[in-house]
């Protein structure tokens, strides 16, 4: 296998880290204060449970990269079994959790689903923004999934590796 094909081969773990990180990180600015002005829950004075609570969502966040760049390794038996079952259901409630936010949130802007106290403009961007960054993230972590595992079993058909 040549550097290209191994680079492409692991684009979409490259990416998912990409995902992770960045969330991650807006995770952090959040924990201490930061505010975008695109979620309802910043606050310029967090409470010591806030911290705690963005700070944890950091370390899972980060996690998911970690498991992502771990899987571009090539491990053996039950450690790879486990990176990939981590990218499975990471990926899946990734996706699932933002495709439920889309349809729910988008409900909510075409009058379906009243809410109390009306419509904002929160929901605005969560379904531009937030849930579809969601989406995002559990597509990349499945996409590695399914690309994890040892490169020397490709099959010549071009076909993904095993990932057992």
């Amino acid at each position: 296998m040549t550097r290209t094909e191994r680079r492409g081969r692991y684009l979409p773990h490259y990416a998912s880290i990409v995902w992770a990180l960045l969330f991650a990180a807006l995770s952090v600015f959040w924990a201490f204060g930061g505010r975008t002005g695109t979620h309802p829950l910043e606050t310029s004075d967090p409470t010591p449970l806030f911290t705690l609570l963005n700070l944890g969502a950091a370390l899972l966040k980060a996690g998911l990269g970690v498991v992502a760049w771990l899987a571009t390794r090539q491990w053996r038996g039950a450690l790879r079994g486990l990176l990939a079952l981590v990218l499975w259901v990471s990926g899946v409630v990734c996706a699932v959790y933002g495709l439920f936010g889309l349809v729910g949130n988008g409900l909510v802007l075409a009058g379906v689903v009243p809410v109390e106290g009306g419509v904002t403009h929160w929901y605005w961007y969560y379904v531009l923004l937030w849930d579809p960054y969601w989406v995002l993230g559990g597509a990349l972590l499945l996409a590695t999934a399914l690309r994890s595992g040892d490169p020397r079993e490709v099959r010549s058909s071009g076909g993904g590796g095993r990932m057992f």
